[in-house]
Formats: structure tokens, sequence, C-alpha cells
């Protein structure tokens, strides 16, 4: 009976043991991620050896910066959401380029910033749902920004696009539908979307950027799942 009672205590505690290990397999821990612009399951990956093209920097004397805060992944408690982007800490009005060439997909230079708080409205919006709506984070948080559609020039496994935001002006030669070529100029660094913005002073300048690949399951964003400790040397990969 005393040794029923032993393996019993065993069996239960080798289970305990076993959940957090069978959590780390669902989440793919073990694939060494070196090298992967973003990781979803082995069916839905990118790596940089799979790309066509690499890219011109948004800002072209800002680097990928290496504080983690800037870089996907990082949590913004202020909206109840995470960033899926890069901020390039590129000053007020500096020239932002198309990293590539594509299409011109959105172009809002007319859009005005809420007062601050509106602002602060939507923003306790996101925090009673918990999340960023898709709706607040395009139309409110991005600000005056520029969306550009690569196809599949940057790699021909996903199409790709480009996010350009909290743009302070957009030329207006950069219209939906316009053709644009890699250096161009489509708009300048501002802080239009932020809560500076809202307060309208010029505080807080830089440029918000993002890429997304998509297929036809869903939308993968540069980084994700991609290790802290990977992420920016991984980034660094897809510029030239």
């Amino acid at each position: 009976m005393k040794n029923k009672k032993i393996l019993a205590i065993t069996a239960l505690f080798l289970s305990a043991c076993a959940t957090p290990t069978a959590s780390l397999a669902t989440n793919s821990l073990e694939v060494d991620k070196t090298g992967y612009l973003f990781y979803q399951n082995e069916d839905h990956f990118l790596r940089a050896d799979e790309l066509s093209i690499k890219l011109l920097l948004p800002a072209k004397d800002y680097a990928v910066p290496t504080y983690l805060n800037l870089l996907p992944n990082a949590k913004r408690e202020y909206r109840s959401g995470y960033h899926v982007g890069i901020d390039f800490s590129a000053p007020l009005n500096y020239p932002i380029n198309a990293v590539y060439d594509g299409i011109v997909i959105r172009s809002n230079n007319m859009q005005q910033d809420v007062d601050i708080d509106t602002y602060n409205l939507f923003l306790e919006t996101s925090s009673r749902l918990g999340k960023t709506p898709d709706d607040i984070y395009n139309f409110i948080l991005l600000g005056k920004s520029v969306i550009i559609d690569h196809g599949y020039a940057i790699t021909s496994k996903y199409r790709s696009i480009t996010v350009y935001s909290h743009l302070s002006s957009i030329p207006e030669s950069i219209k939906p539908g316009t053709m644009v070529k890699e250096g161009d100029i489509i708009g300048y660094s501002g802080n239009t979307g932020t809560s500076s913005g809202a307060l309208q002073n010029d505080k807080g300048a830089h440029l918000h950027w993002e890429i997304f690949f998509d297929d036809a399951n869903n939308r993968y964003f540069l980084g994700q799942n991609i290790p802290a400790e990977l992420l920016k040397n991984n980034i660094d990969l897809l510029f030239k």
C-alpha cells in the first residue's frame, strides 16, 4: 500500500513537471530562430535568406534601435496592446523614404489629430476591452500615414506591405495608386497620432514603421515570436 502511494505521488509530480514542457513545445521554443524575420509555426515563417532583396532604411541616417521598447513585441500598457513595428528616432520633419518600389495604398495627409480628451477616451476604450481595436489603431493612433504595397518583390513567399506612421506631412504627389521607387520621399517624420500630437506640441517626433507579410491564412509582422536576444540582429538582416 505504501509503495502504491509513493508511485501515485511520483506520477503526480512528473505530470505537473511535464505541463510546462508541453507548453514550451507548443510555443516552438526549441526552434533556433537565429536569422528568422518572423516565426509563427513550422509552416508559416520567413528567414532572411528567403528575401529577394534587402531594404533601404526608411530614415536613412537612423539605424534599427537597440532598445527593446522601440522594437516589435514590446508591451504598450497605455493602449492595452503590443508594438508591431520599429520606432526610428528621426527628428521632426526628417525626410522619410520608401524602403522599396511599390504602389501607395493609403495616404491621409488631411487627417487631423483629435483633442487630448478625445484621445484619452479612445485609450480608455482600449483599456476596457483589454486590447487596441483596429479602428482606433489605424485611424487615430497611426496619425498621418502612408502604406505601400510591394507585392511579392521583397520575398516571393509572401505579399509585403510597409507602413510609415506619425508623419508631420505627406507630399501631394503621394496618393493612393501612385507608383513609388526605392528612396522616394513619401513623407516627413512627426508626432501625429500620439498624445503630443493631440496636445499640438512638437515633442516626441519619430517614425513608427511596420512591415507585414501576407499569405492566404494570415498576416504576420516583422519580429513576430522572435526572442528578445535575437530580435535586433535578425531585423538588421532585412536592411542593406
